[in-house]
C-alpha cells in the first residue's frame, strides 16, 4: 500500500536522555490526534508537563496553522482524516509526526514522496549513528519497544522509499525496508517511524529514542515558527 509522511514522538528525562528547556517547550503549540488505542505522545507529554491539545477527526484544515507540531499516533485511521490538509500543513511549515502508522487508509494522498508500508519490525538497525534521534545509544540496536509474544519494535516498516526521504533506520533482517524516515516538504518536515513505546520509562532504548525524538522535533518546529 501506499505510505505517507510519518514520524514518532515522545519525551522524558529518565535513563539519561537530554530534557527540554521550558522555553523550548513553551515556544512550540503542539497538538495530537489519537484513536482508542489510546497515545503513547499524550502520556509522555503528561508525564512530563509539556502542554498539548488534542486535535479530532473533525478539525478544520485551515485551523492546523496554529500548531507548530502535529502528532497522529498510535495506529490511527488515517482514512479518518483530512489527508490534503495535513499535507498542506507540513507545506506551509508544520512538523507532522505519524507514530506506528495502521496500514489501513496509509495511502498515496498523504505522501509527498513514494514510499510504501511493509510488514511488522521485531528489531531494527540504526543507519545515522550521528543523528540527534540516536545521541546515547550505545551501539546501533533498536530492540523491545514492546511486548507482545515476544519483543519487538513496531507494527510496520516501509519499503522503496523514494530518494527525498532520509532512512535513519533500517529492519534488522529485510535491510530495505526503512523503520525511520524523514524529509523536508516545502516548508516543513516530516519523519515516518514504525516504532512503538510501549517500555517507555522502562527500558532503555525506547526510552532514549523518545527523549530525543521529542527535543529533536521541538526544536525543529520553534527553529521553523522563528
Amino acid at each position: 500500500m501506499r505510505g505517507g509522511w510519518i514520524l514518532a514522538l515522545t519525551l522524558g528525562a529518565t535513563l539519561g536522555g537530554p530534557a527540554l528547556t521550558a522555553a523550548q517547550s513553551a515556544s512550540v503549540r503542539i497538538g495530537v490526534v489519537s484513536g482508542p488505542l489510546g497515545s503513547f505522545a499524550s502520556t509522555i507529554l503528561t508525564a512530563t508537563r509539556i502542554p498539548f491539545e488534542p486535535i479530532t477527526a473533525k478539525v478544520p484544515g485551515d485551523s492546523l496553522g496554529r500548531f507548530g507540531l502535529v502528532v497522529i499516533d498510535n495506529l490511527y485511521r488515517l482514512q479518518d482524516l483530512n489527508a490534503p490538509a495535513f499535507k498542506s500543513y507540513v507545506e506551509r511549515g508544520g512538523v507532522l509526526v505519524i507514530l506506528n502508522p495502521k496500514t489501513d487508509g496509509f495511502t498515496k494522498s498523504w505522501s509527498p514522496y513514494e514510499i510504501f508500508i511493509g510488514e511488522f519490525t521485531l528489531e531494527a538497525k540504526i543507519v545515522q549513528r550521528k543523528h540527534p534521534l540516536f545521541r546515547g545509544f550505545p551501539n546501533d540496536k533498536l530492540q523491545d519497544f514492546a511486548d507482545s509474544n515476544g519483543p519487538f519494535v513496531g507494527n510496520c516498516s516501509f519499503t522503496e522509499p523514494a530518494p527525498e526521504w532520509k532512512v535513519l533506520a533500517r529492519h534488522a533482517k529485510k535491510s530495505k525496508n526503512a523503520v525511520i524516515v524523514e524529509a523536508d516538504y516545502g516548508k516543513g518536515h516530516l519523519l515516518l517511524a514504525c516504532t512503538r513505546f510501549d517500555h517507555y520509562n522502562a527500558k532503555p532504548g525506547p526510552t532514549r529514542l523518545g527523549d530525543n525524538l521529542f527535543k529533536y522535533l521541538i526544536e525543529l518546529a520553534a527553529a521553523r515558527a522563528g
